[in-house]
Formats: structure tokens, C-alpha cells, sequence
């Protein structure tokens, strides 16, 4: 009776080896990270730039992000680690339908942070959440805040057919380590703000850009930023003064 209980028991064993593989980790549908992202220096403020993920991090289609929980810590520049230890103080929240309603078309968020000190560096982490607040992929940023260099002074702007021509005077930079690379246009019409991109595609080296295919009486306002590099980083000051114009056909 011993032998029979015994061989029943390996039977069982062997159809179980035969029938049970190892165990798979089952898939989340949960956001993937976000894409495409930026931290940049404008003036004495941080700027956070990212892509909405359109995906889960299983390929599945991302149906239910409900926002972006962005979280922010500090580092020492001489003695800190910048990639060590994730942030894990909470930042902000930001809702997705909240921004999309007051952003329509737009697939980018952008996230200003002034709560900043110069010569100090910063961590963020960005992390997507679904209407159920589980989280998904996270995306870490981290850079230093240097001093900023100063804007560009006496600017102008002359109105022409379809066209502004803007002057202004160079700045002087004298620091040490730090390298002028030229300078950024930005651009609002009618009683808009300025956006967050400049006009040009890389920064002028000169004291003069002509800007084009413009809508004639319509009023267009400039303003500059200098643009400088400190090691790998660039940076750039705060606005300069604006200069306003209306472009006119000639009598």
C-alpha cells in the first residue's frame, strides 16, 4: 500500500513538471515616459519642456492619462551627485484636461520654475498617472542654475512691406569661463504673450534680424534674450526691453 501512495505521488509531480512553466511577470498597461523632454535656463527661472506619451509601456494605447506628477530636489555642484538619488518631493501636479482645455492643439507641456538659487543644481523627475493614479514610466532632468548674463540693450524695430528689421546693441561679457553665442529673437502679435521658443533656429551672432512674411498693420512685438554657454550648458538672460512695430505697404 506504501508503493502505491508513493508512485501515485510521483505521477502527480511528473504531470505537474510537465504542465506548470515558470512563472511570467503579467503586463501593466501603464504610461509610458515621457518623451522628447527638456530642462532648460532662461533668465533666473528653470524651464521643463515634454512630449505627452500617446502609449502604455506594454505598446497598448495609452487611453487614460489623467495627468503629471512632477517631483524636484537640489544638488551641490562641487560635491553633488546629480544622477544620484531620484527626487521624491512633489513639485506639482498637473492635470491633463485642465491644460489641453486652456492649450487646445497642443501635444507639449512646458512648466516654468522660478523657486530657484544660482549656483545650484536641480533634479526632476516627470511621471505620467492614469485616472486611477497608478504611475507610469519616469523621465529624470537635472542641470545647474548659473548666474544669467545680461540682456541686449537699446532695441529696436522698423517696420516695413511684410517686414520688421531689429536692431539692438551687443552685450559685453567679460566672465571668466563663460562664452557668448548670440542671441534669441521672440515674438508675440496683438495683446499675446511671448511663447517659450524664439523666432530663429540657433542663436545670432549679429546685432540685426529681419523677420518676414508678416500680415501688414498687424502689430508685432520683440524682445531678446542673450544666449551664453558655461561648460556644456547654455543659458540664456531674462527679456531685454521690447521694441514694437507695424509692417506697411509703401505709398
Amino acid at each position: 500500500m506504501l508503493r502505491f501512495f508513493i508512485l501515485i505521488a510521483l505521477l502527480i509531480a511528473l504531470i505537474g513538471c510537465g504542465t506548470v512553466g515558470p512563472v511570467q511577470p503579467l503586463l501593466k498597461s501603464l504610461p509610458q515616459a515621457a518623451d522628447n523632454a527638456t530642462l532648460e535656463q532662461k533668465g533666473g527661472a528653470l524651464l521643463l519642456g515634454w512630449d505627452i506619451p500617446t502609449t502604455n509601456q506594454d505598446g497598448s494605447e495609452l487611453t487614460d492619462l489623467a495627468g503629471f506628477a512632477i517631483y524636484k530636489s537640489d544638488y551641490d555642484l562641487e560635491r553633488g551627485c546629480p544622477e544620484c538619488r531620484p527626487p521624491k518631493k512633489l513639485l506639482r501636479k498637473i492635470d491633463l484636461a485642465y491644460y489641453r482645455s486652456n492649450n487646445r492643439g497642443s501635444n507639449r507641456f512646458y512648466l516654468w520654475d522660478s523657486a530657484v538659487e544660482e549656483e545650484t543644481g536641480y533634479r526632476y523627475k516627470i511621471v505620467p498617472y492614469t485616472s486611477v493614479g497608478h504611475e507610469g514610466g519616469a523621465t529624470l532632468l537635472y542641470r545647474p542654475c548659473f548666474s544669467a548674463p545680461y540682456p541686449p540693450t537699446t532695441v529696436s524695430a522698423q517696420p516695413f512691406d511684410r517686414q520688421v528689421r531689429l536692431g539692438w546693441q551687443a552685450v559685453d561679457e567679460k566672465r571668466q569661463g563663460v562664452e557668448l553665442v548670440g542671441y534669441n529673437v521672440y515674438r508675440c502679435s496683438g495683446d499675446d504673450y511671448f511663447g517659450v521658443k524664439p523666432l530663429n533656429s540657433k542663436p545670432i551672432k549679429d546685432t540685426g534680424y529681419d523677420d518676414i512674411n508678416l500680415t501688414n498693420g498687424t502689430k508685432y512685438t520683440y524682445a531678446l534674450r542673450t544666449v551664453v554657454a558655461i561648460g556644456d550648458k547654455q543659458l540664456e538672460s531674462i527679456f531685454s526691453t521690447t521694441a514694437s512695430a507695424r509692417p506697411q505697404r509703401p505709398e
